[in-house]
């Protein structure tokens, strides 16, 4: 994905996978000075960032340009590759435009699709510190990862598959707990529930309704 090269050519790299990397970023708000964050950089073109302003900061995994908004930088949405930087080797930052971390990324690239399917964030008990771990279902993977641990009776924190945590690694706040990572709403309860409501709702309003459906 990126070569030694490359990569030797900043400071705070974290990862480096054959899909994806990631290294510490920033932005810098004038009045209120840096935040940092973990830019992930993914070979299909992706970009994901961690903001790290303060400690559980529900900003998860957002595009580059929510991350600059959030930090409070004007037009972030056009102008986030100027307003967030990484650092070099020599220790001076860079934007982002100016770097390689770029080079599989394209402004058409995943445009969110109005009406897709979207899977909000779930969480699993540890059966040996009876803390819950967040999974992420973003994508079909993680999908998958989720289910297989869901399907584990003695699911421990060492099984998190891509991560790597143990019991005594600290548990999620139930502030943070609440941001499921749904794009519509912060604090989603899940679509299966509302929809389902939605569609006895339809139910009785059809002429053909049967007193069945008011057991439900």
């Amino acid at each position: 994905m990126f070569s030694d090269n490359e990569l030797d050519g900043f400071m705070g790299v974290l990862k480096k996978e054959s899909d994806y990397m990631e290294i510490e970023c920033g932005a810098t708000h004038t009045k209120f000075g840096d935040s940092t964050g973990k830019l992930r950089v993914f070979q299909n073109g992706k970009l994901e960032i961690d903001c790290q302003c303060y400690h559980d900061c529900p900003q998860v995994r957002v595009s580059p340009g929510d991350f600059a908004k959030h930090v409070g930088k004007k037009m972030a949405n056009k102008n986030w590759k100027s307003q967030i930087w990484v650092t070099n080797k020599e220790g001076r930052r860079e934007n982002l435009w100016k770097t390689c971390l770029l080079k599989y990324h394209s402004d058409t690239f995943h445009r969110p699709v109005r009406g897709g399917t979207i899977h909000r964030d779930q969480f699993i008990r540890c059966t040996n510190c009876n803390k819950e771990r967040r999974f992420l279902r973003r994508t079909k993977e993680e999908c998958k990862h989720y289910h297989n641990a869901l399907a584990v009776k003695d699911w421990k924190c060492s099984d998190m598959p891509h991560k790597r945590i143990s019991c005594d690694d600290v548990e999620e706040r139930e502030s943070r707990k609440s941001c499921r990572g749904c794009p519509r709403t912060a604090k989603c309860s899940g679509c299966v529930s509302s929809l389902l409501v939605l569609s006895l709702q339809q139910v009785q309003l059809h002429p053909n309704f049967s007193p069945f459906f008011q057991k439900l």
